[in-house]
């Protein structure tokens, strides 16, 4: 249903939006849109409560969540189209003939408005007879017979896994299973989906240490669709069967039983006994909750393992508890895949190179490297056949019989609240192996419109919500960290990739190829709402028949494209964009074609263009767009008026923008409250009318320069830069000073500030403390040439409270002291001073500094270096590392006694 509620979602929005007060330039029957509204938040509610549901899927039909699709889309094209229409002749000249289009148009509207209402009147009491129906089977008891928990029970233990590359882990799971502690403790093993939880925990429960150490062992494999009555009854048929082995019996006296008795029977079983408890694959608190007053803590040393794939469930019984298994790395996975294929043979030799490449592109997952070493210990064993496997490796690892790799998998996909599922199947928009940006993920994610809003919180910070929980579930990995230890960058595993296409494919949300085929998509692409085209090293260009689709694909609304070498043209039938991310050129004429684009990415085109205002203007001239990039104008853009009435504008990247000075208050007052992202201003006038329209901007870059086009004579206070300390959710700010500016008045920052760059402002050391020291939420802070001016800065106390990563470059600093209690939490400092005649000794005093790069360095720096390392081996502090840049461009490590250079 991730295709019904993404659709649903983003409708939603669109209506929210129309009803906004500043969108009363568009007309329409405001009670119809307030009426189609409500039945779009009821349906959107109806879902959430059917995906809550085990048994949902079964009620809900295919054919029932496509016309929940298209009824959702729908009613946005009709709305966007009507809308940026409007938006188009509100900044127009309007004749008679135009008056009487519009006229036209609004009937058309409100016609096909009452149309679509009317569709959804109907899906929507289908979906609450489908409820019904669900609530009704909700309210059926269901006695699992003892027979039907079998499966439930521990694994066959007559050939156990191989534990190739789990030796540490096994080890350290066993003393943990033997220590001392008499205290009953609970063990959750902790990751992603077919990383070798259950295998790890099979091994120790076989083991013959563990056989014979605990009195009473029982596993139960609980899972998504569980009972408390079958966990009980699986749990009691191990410790019964184990001690009497009476199965007939034992069938017969508990059916008889019901839970609460079932419940007191395992207690009484288990009571005085040392045990091993293993609750296999659990997906939420709540089956533990039901069953744990059933588990005594005979002080005896008892264990409780639990694995789970969620970290946030593993959380809940203490984070320190906690085994966290992790991938392979190379070795342990040749070994593991030379183990499935050739247990106790030696490898051919003329298999190994093409081998270890099939090893290592499983990225260190077993059950990837499982499934492949099944299938080849199975076949010809031929170089030919080999590359065949390597080649296809992703499809060969689903190519089973009962796909039970894909299986597996796809139980992290349904158990996922249906709020997660268009953000999951998303990630399959980028190509395999891409590192992604979060920032560029989150901001996506927001122009895709699925993300359901959440009270007192920015759609961005829903989306770091959103992915939090996909990281916490170990579908998404996070593989970048920032200055500060916020995540950057994060990356899917191919195999999990793979289920989102597979997922994605099948609900219609998207559509992935490549710039040289459509192989994967036979049936065209006309239909899909999402496209993504990956590039080929083999095949850069694109191919006709790729093209020749693109014509047709009239309802493509978001066009992600990383080819380096052309991207599709805007084809008329890509006229109606949402969202276009692409890395290649496009000329600001193609751009202002699209209709109602709400997030745009691209390189412009500039040749032969000679970027004149009517062309700028109307690449503004966008009511929906809420994130405009493009960083590779070479030229100042003069950005038009019409950027204060863009409301929905959130985030705003070019490499240097001229912005107007606002309309005044009488003219229409329009506040950017979604903006939070503003790059680079060229010239910046931070005047009370602008502070007035940006209250939410976090992220800030401005330069300041001579410039021909100002004012003549204008003193600095004409930027009015001490209004800045009057944007309160600022968190990033880069100030850049011109060679010939210079700050003469007060500056001031806001005391939200948690990242400050700064740049030619001229300011005396004096003034670091009241202007920058003094920022209670600061944590990275860059200063750049003539940031600040004079050969001596004498750090004083109270001053960088939350420091955490300090980079000085370039500037004139000779002497510079400080204390461990002026940067308390420092942990990284980069320096490039040439004229620096040593490092601060007492930041051999702070215990968290870890790192310190130094560039351009006089001999008697390196010498202060490591006189710090020294006195932090005396004081018992670990590193930091240090290092310097040599003449050969080598890092060189600096260790107490000789130094070693380091290759990056």
């Amino acid at each position: 249903m991730a295709t019904a509620y993404a659709a649903l979602v983003s409708l939603m929005h669109l209506l929210k939006r129309m009803l906004h007060p500043c969108k009363q330039w568009i007309s329409f029957d405001r009670e119809q849109i307030i009426s189609l509204d409500n039945m779009v938040c009821s349906l959107v509610d109806l879902l959430e409560d059917l995906s809550n549901r085990r048994r949902s899927g079964k009620f809900v039909t295919e054919e029932l969540k496509n016309q929940i699709a298209d009824a959702g889309h729908e009613a946005e094209d009709i709305i966007e189209s009507y809308v940026a229409d409007a938006y188009r002749v509100l900044n127009s000249a309007v004749d008679d003939s135009d008056s009487i289009e519009v006229e036209i148009r609004k009937t058309e509207f409100l016609t096909d408005i009452k149309r679509v209402a009317e569709t959804m009147h109907l899906i929507k009491i289908e979906i609450e007879k489908k409820k019904m129906d669900v609530e009704k089977g909700d309210h059926q008891r269901i006695n699992s017979s003892p027979e039907e928990v079998l499966s439930r029970r521990a694994p066959s233990s007559d050939k156990l896994d191989v534990m190739v590359g789990f030796e540490d882990h096994l080890d350290q799971m066993m003393r943990r299973l033997a220590t001392t502690e008499s205290k009953l403790q609970i063990i959750p093993i902790v990751g992603m989906a077919g990383i070798g939880k259950t295998t790890l925990a099979k091994n120790l429960y076989e083991n013959r240490f563990t056989v014979e150490t605990f009195h009473s062992r029982a596993w139960v494999s609980v899972s998504q669709a569980y009972t408390v009555r079958e966990i009980l009854l699986a749990l009691l048929y191990d410790i019964q069967i184990l001690s009497k082995g009476k199965k007939k019996e034992f069938n017969e006296k508990m059916s008889e039983k019901n839970d609460e008795e079932l419940g007191e029977q395992l207690y009484k079983s288990l009571f005085g006994r040392r045990y091993l408890i293993v609750l296999d694959d659990i997906w939420s608190t709540k089956p533990w909750d039901e069953v744990k007053r059933f588990f005594p803590d005979n002080c005896n040393g008892s264990r409780i393992m639990i694995t789970t794939r969620l970290a946030n469930i593993a959380n809940c019984f203490g984070s320190d508890n906690s085994h966290e298994l992790e991938f392979l790395d190379e070795d342990e996975s040749w070994n593991l895949f030379c183990e499935k294929i050739f247990p106790g043979e030696s490898y051919p030799l003329e298999l190994k190179e093409i081998g270890k490449r099939i090893a290592t592109s499983c990225r260190g997952l077993p059950l990837s490297i499982v499934v492949i070493g099944g299938l080849l210990a199975k076949s010809s064993n031929t170089r030919e056949y080999w590359e065949y496997v390597a080649e296809n490796l992703n499809s060969l690892i689903y190519s089973g019989d009962d796909d039970y790799c894909l299986k597996l998998l796809s139980l992290s996909y349904n158990d996922l609240p249906i709020h997660l599922k268009p953000c999951f199947l998303y990630m399959a928009m980028f190509p395999e192996d891409c590192e992604i940006k979060i920032s560029r993920l989150i901001k996506l994610w927001v122009a895709e419109g699925f993300l359901k809003p959440i009270k007192d919180k920015s759609l961005e910070d829903v989306a770091m919500v959103y992915l939090k929980d996909l990281i916490d579930r170990n579908l998404v990995l996070v593989s970048g960290i920032g200055r500060t230890g916020k995540m950057q960058n994060c990356i899917i595993h191919d195999v999990l990739r793979d289920l989102c296409l597979k997922e994605g494919r099948k609900e219609n949300f998207l559509c992935v190829t490549r710039v040289y085929s459509l192989d994967n998509f036979p049936q065209g692409i006309e239909s899909k709402r999402r496209l993504a085209i990956h590039q080929s090293t083999s095949e850069p260009t694109f191919s006709p028949q790729v093209l020749d689709a693109l014509k047709s694909a009239s309802n493509v609304r978001s066009l992600v494209c990383d080819s380096e070498w052309i991207s599709p043209r805007l084809v008329p039938s890509l006229n109606l964009l949402r969202v276009l991310d692409v890395v290649d050129k496009y000329s600001p004429e193609e751009i202002t074609k699209l209709s109602s684009p709400r997030y745009l990415a691209f390189r412009p085109d500039l040749t032969g263009c000679n970027l004149n205002p009517e062309i700028i203007s109307s690449m503004f001239v966008h009511w929906n767009v809420q994130t405009f990039k493009t960083e590779d104008f070479d030229v100042i853009v003069s950005v038009p008026p019409q950027i204060w009435e863009m409301t929905e504008l959130r985030h705003l990247e070019f490499r240097m923008i001229r912005l107007p000075d606002p309309p005044p208050e009488s003219h229409n007052f329009y506040m950017l409250v979604n903006l939070y992202t503003l790059l680079y201003v060229y010239n910046f006038r931070c005047t009370e009318e602008v502070v007035k329209r940006v209250p939410n901007l976090r992220k800030l870059q401005i330069l300041y320069n001579d410039d021909d086009d100002e004012p003549s004579g204008v003193e600095w206070s004409y930027y009015c830069l001490n209004n800045l300390v009057r944007l309160h959710k600022l968190e990033s700010l880069s100030l850049a000073m011109g060679e010939k500016v210079c700050v003469t008045d007060n500056i001031a920052f806001p005391d939200s500030l948690k990242r400050l760059s700064l740049q030619g402002c001229g300011l005396p050391w004096s003034d670091i403390k009241v202007v920058v020291g003094s920022l209670p939420q600061l944590q990275v802070l860059f200063l750049y040439h003539n940031a600040f001016q004079g050969p001596r800065w004498d750090a004083t106390d109270g001053e960088f409270v939350r420091l955490k990563y300090l980079e000085i470059h370039n500037i004139d600093l000779m002497h510079w002291t400080a204390e461990k209690t002026n940067f308390p939490m420092l942990e990284k400092l980069v320096l490039v001073c040439p004229e620096l005649e040593e490092i601060p000794f007492g930041l051999a005093e702070i215990p968290t500094l870890r790192i310190i790069l130094l560039r351009r360095w006089k001999p008697s720096v390196i010498t202060s270096a490591r006189a710090i390392l020294e006195e932090r081996d005396n004081l018992g502090y670990e590193g930091p590392y240090i290092f310097y840049y040599n003449e050969q461009e080598d890092w060189v490590f600096i260790e107490i006694n000789e130094d070693s250079v380091v290759k990056f």
